[in-house]
């Protein structure tokens, strides 16, 4: 038997089987919601977004966040819709000693918000977003509040992430 033989047979089937799968992909109507021109019409939207004082330390570091993230250009003179974000966040000890002290700590933070009409107030989109944050304890003060900062910091910027993925996803219904 050839090579060209051996060859075929040895590889025509998963040739066959993955000529299927992308077929069949392809057919599904499966649209990504980052497509280039979905995307443009998404940027737009999310430019007309004002996001509303959030109260806290990070509070103002998750705005700062959905800020940089929602319209990186710039806001838009006259925005259409108001996201409103609220704000909690709890810190647990997770690792305890044998002298009761913690070494580690876990930052949980909690946000809830609400996407509404500007000029009706009308809520058009509620959703949460959760991310914790982890840091050490250690023996200097100055240190643990560095590394508690960072953690909010880093939780700040999870749910600015997640909270812009939830926006895209609404607004990709419009498109």
């Amino acid at each position: 038997m050839s090579w060209r033989r051996r060859l075929s047979k040895k590889y025509n089937a998963p040739f066959f089987v993955a000529t299927i799968v992308v077929l069949l992909n392809a057919s599904c109507g499966f649209t990504p919601v980052h497509k280039q021109d979905s995307q443009n019409q998404t940027r737009e939207y999310l430019s007309l977004i004002k996001v509303a004082p959030i109260n806290g330390k990070r509070g103002v570091q998750l705005r700062n966040r959905l800020e940089e993230k929602i319209y990186p250009t710039g806001p838009k003179q006259h925005p259409r819709y108001r996201l409103s974000v609220d704000l909690n966040s709890s810190t647990e000890a997770v690792l305890i000693q044998l002298d009761n002290t913690a070494t580690r700590h876990n930052l949980k933070m909690n946000a809830t918000f609400i996407l509404s009409k500007i000029t009706s107030g009308a809520q058009l989109y509620t959703g949460k977003a959760v991310s914790v944050g982890s840091y050490n304890v250690v023996d200097s003060e100055f240190a643990t509040i560095v590394a508690e900062d960072n953690a909010a910091e880093r939780a700040a910027r999870e749910i600015s992430e997640e909270i812009l993925d939830l926006l895209v996803v609404f607004f990709s219904r419009f498109d």
